[in-house]
């Protein structure tokens, strides 16, 4: 069993990140394009031919926008199930390391409250200013976004985010007994990693309780006649379920980590789990960052509505 997990784990990246996950593409051949009802036939002759080829296609715009529609789905689904495996991942060394969570609050408010009530004002005031520093961390994000809208974003908080991780594990090399600094640098990166989470994908990726109310909501008003039987949305199904099973296979992969690699958990762990949420920001923020590896002969090439074909610039 202790083998297997990580295979478990490369395999189910592989489902999530494959091709095949990808709506099928249709191709658009111009012998079936229908003219929409909404446009008088035009008779053939030499001179209206053309303007036949150009007439739109109400059928292949509908298309176009569903494929679209979908391919975005798919990204947003695929960034949800990353961060949401990186927050399990996180959550387990977090409390094995320092003893409190980054991540989400509600379990620093929990023993901050148990420090009040035995009168350990020390833990009292540790607690405390690791919640104010990841509320901090979400206000600073939420102030940048309504100023800086346009203007790479999430490019610009990733070299604070990345910084602040290699920072804490530096500190604590110095010093294994350091706690407070890197507790404080790490629950303020989460305030704008949660935060960069909900803008992109549109849920909460760190709220795994959230996830299980909203999957239960789901199954019982499709089997409850008072409810209506409501179908089940899809997506919200799908996203419901990358959630739960990213973070899962996180806090599993982080176990068989520290069981196998207890020095990497110790130091350096940190380190690289901020080098790629720093990655994941440049990636999400490539195009406002003018995306220098989509350039042809020089050019920037624009990256289409799918984020996924470069095609030349119109001129």
């Amino acid at each position: 069993m202790k083998s297997a997990l990580p295979y478990l784990f490369l395999a189910s990246a592989a489902v999530a990140f494959s091709p095949a996950s990808l709506p099928p593409q249709r191709s658009i051949s111009t012998n079936h394009v229908r003219v929409s009802p909404g446009f008088k036939q035009v008779k053939r002759s030499n001179n209206n031919v053309n303007s036949i080829s150009k007439l739109p296609s109400t059928t292949t715009a509908l298309s176009a926008a569903a494929t679209t529609s979908a391919r975005q789905f798919n990204a947003k689904k695929r960034v949800a199930t990353f961060m949401a495996f990186m927050t399990g991942w996180a959550d387990f060394l977090l409390f094995t390391k320092y003893k409190f969570f980054a991540t989400m609050m509600t379990g620093n408010s929990m023993w901050m409250m148990s420090a009040i009530v035995d009168a350990r004002f020390r833990d009292v005031a540790f607690y405390a200013s690791v919640i104010a520093s990841y509320i901090f961390g979400v206000g600073l994000f939420r102030r940048a976004e309504l100023s800086y809208k346009e203007k790479a974003l999430t490019g610009l908080f990733a070299p604070v985010v990345t910084a602040c991780f290699l920072l804490s594990d530096y500190l604590t090399m110095l010093n294994p007994a350091c706690r407070w600094i890197p507790a404080l640098m790490l629950a303020f990166s989460w305030g704008i990693i949660n935060s960069v989470g909900s803008e992109v994908t549109g849920t909460l990726i760190f709220v795994v309780t959230g996830a299980m109310t909203r999957f239960s909501n789901m199954i019982v008003d499709r089997i409850s006649r008072t409810a209506g039987r409501k179908k089940i949305p899809k997506e919200g199904l799908m996203m419901t379920l990358s959630v739960i099973g990213g973070f899962w296979l996180g806090a599993g992969w982080s176990v068989w980590l520290n069981k196998n690699a207890p020095q990497l958990t110790k130091y350096g762990v940190f380190s690289i789990i901020g080098g790629i949420y720093g990655s994941l920001f440049l990636y999400l923020d490539r195009e406002q960052l003018g995306a220098w590896w989509s350039r042809k002969n020089g050019k920037l090439c624009e990256i289409d509505g799918d984020e996924v074909n470069c095609a030349e610039p119109e001129q």
